[in-house]
């Protein structure tokens, strides 16, 4: 009888609860808005303040709604992307490439950008630096290791 009473009780407990199927409810599927931004402002030691050169523009690639690489030529800073709604899992990332007339560099300038990812316009990824920088050591990074300048920030939502 002990053993009946328990199958029962057991049994009612599994029954008697009930999941919540409404869509949207799995915290995973839910939608959100992403946007990305290259800033060209930062503050370096002592509280001077860093700010990009003129001289430069970005070709900016970045994760689009869907997965694709959606591509933007000759940005000027600073930079806005739109919105665009996506769902987690999603995998945010933004990278910067310098675009510059080597003629027009002048002899040091600053050089970089902040790129940023928002979700729900709170920014919560920022990456990349503004340095001051030589004309000549900036022409040898690029010959060197090019990669090194492109300015870049990842998000896994």
């Amino acid at each position: 009888m002990f053993l009946l009473a328990t199958l029962l009780i057991g049994g009612m407990m599994f029954t008697g609860c009930k999941k919540d199927n409404t869509p949207g409810s799995d915290p995973a599927s839910k939608t959100f808005k992403v946007s990305y931004a290259l800033g060209n402002k930062t503050t370096a030691a002592l509280g001077i303040e860093l700010v990009t050169s003129d001289c430069f523009k970005f070709d900016v690639t970045y994760t689009g709604a869907n997965g694709e690489q959606v591509e933007v030529k000759g940005v000027t800073l600073p930079w806005t992307s739109p919105s665009i709604e996506v769902k987690a899992p999603f995998k945010a990332k933004i990278e910067a490439k310098p675009v510059y007339d080597e003629a027009q560099l002048p002899d040091t300038f600053a050089y970089g950008a902040i790129p940023s990812i928002y979700k729900d316009n709170m920014e919560v990824k920022r990456g990349g630096e503004i340095a001051n920088r030589t004309k000549v050591k900036f022409l040898e990074i690029m010959q060197e290791s090019p990669e090194e300048l492109i300015m870049k920030a990842e998000y896994d939502f």
